[in-house]
């Protein structure tokens, strides 16, 4: 059964490299959908030889099911039942289905090695489709092609991500060359970053950099101010190269300053969800897209209806992770997101610098892809809820490592 067991683990294994590599493509819902339920059946198969199930019960694995919880909850209570009802079967279904999964099965370290190198491969794979998108398709805020049709603000994060985890490979990697080639992957990734002009994607970016600078510092004995510095110098170079070579990306910089206010109109939406969540803060409105679309929530508020864009197109989410709890699931859904992001930093940072290798290296990045993503980002985007279940479920596979282990 042994044999038997280590040739489901490696499937599963593997399902999982191929999941993070469709995760970001618009193209391909049928084989996530085969990879996470394949997965997911597999592993409940093999379930009683796992040991490092535990994971399952500790403080950030508990403060998922809670989160998680409170939206199952939230169904009792929507204005809508049914409907919120079925939309369980989506993003919450396959968080569900994909955290413990990553979580235990993932939790050595040749395992995550690999996943850096997937991540790096994905990265290099949405940055081609974005060039061929700019190029072929014309400077706009969104990524246009088949494989991938995203809004500017869901690129960005989704690079930032994967980069952040490919950054690991200038720890692993030791031969000049191959750091020379990864440098050169970073430059061209930076400025397809860098033309997706998302203000919220930058802000994000810096945050991770700050992030891993500190940890550089901290633990390679580097100056901080040197390495932000030089980071900052590659950055602001690449940019002036976008600013004086593409007059798109310095259209939208240039309004920068003029969407400030407004944060390009997101504060009329969030408002508008404020002044719904008034009326119902406990539970909220109810779990699912479709319910910030109705007219019902903002009936009693000085809005009348569903918020518009510039009094031209119906927003179509509160454009902010925080405020979006508050509407759909009240200030306990709100307080149960904050302490899990909160206690999930806490606890993957302090376990970073207890360890070294790949193991610390994960941590950083799931700190950092935290912090960047689903704080500073998340103000003025929306997230998929299982890709929070991706980067968790590794941080806590990192964390699971044996301290004695090595690959």
């Amino acid at each position: 059964m042994k044999t038997k067991y280590e040739i489901i683990d490696r499937i599963i294994e593997y399902g999982i490299y191929l999941y993070i590599i469709f995760m970001f493509l618009t193209k391909g819902e049928g084989i996530r959908n085969i990879v996470i339920f394949g997965n997911f059946g597999l592993w409940l198969f093999t379930i009683k030889y796992r040991k490092n199930l535990y994971l399952l019960k500790e403080p950030v694995s508990l403060l998922f099911w809670l989160f998680l919880g409170i939206i199952v909850f939230s169904v009792i209570f929507s204005i809508d039942p049914f409907y919120s009802l079925l939309e369980l079967g989506s993003a919450p279904r396959k968080a569900i289905l994909l955290f413990p999964v990553i979580t235990t099965v993932m939790a050595e370290e040749k395992k995550l090695k690999r996943v850096v190198y997937v991540s790096l491969f994905t990265a290099v794979g949405i940055v081609l489709i974005a060039y061929y998108s700019y190029f072929f398709h014309g400077f706009t805020i969104k990524i246009n092609t088949q494989l991938m049709y995203v809004w500017n603000n869901k690129f960005a994060g989704y690079l930032n991500t994967l980069l952040s985890f490919s950054f690991i490979l200038y720890f692993i990697w030791k031969k000049p060359g191959l750091k020379a080639l990864l440098t050169f992957t970073f430059v061209i990734s930076i400025f397809a970053f860098i033309l997706s002009t998302s203000r919220g994607g930058y802000l994000a970016f810096f945050s991770i950099a700050v992030i891993w600078a500190i940890y550089i510092s901290k633990t390679k004995d580097y100056n901080f101010i040197k390495i932000i510095s030089v980071s900052m110098a590659v950055i602001t170079l690449v940019g002036a190269l976008s600013w004086f070579s593409i007059p798109y990306v310095k259209e939208r910089i240039s309004k920068t300053a003029e969407d400030v206010y407004t944060l390009n109109e997101r504060t009329v939406a969030w408002k508008a969800s404020i002044y719904a969540f008034r009326q119902r803060p406990l539970f909220g409105w109810g779990y699912g897209k479709q319910i910030f679309h109705k007219d019902e929530p903002f009936k009693n508020t000085p809005f009348k209806k569903r918020p518009y864009y510039r009094d031209l197109h119906p927003f179509d989410d509160p454009h902010n992770i925080f405020i979006k709890f508050l509407f759909h699931q009240g200030i306990i859904g709100f307080i149960s997101y904050v302490f899990l992001v909160l206690i999930a930093i806490k606890v993957f940072w302090k376990e970073a610098f207890k360890t070294t290798g790949i193991k610390s290296y994960v941590l950083v990045a799931c700190v950092s892809v935290i912090i960047g993503f689903y704080i500073f980002h998340s103000m003025l985007t929306i997230f998929q809820l299982h890709y929070l279940a991706v980067i968790l479920g590794l941080g806590m596979a990192a964390k699971g490592i044996d301290e004695n282990s090595h690959s």
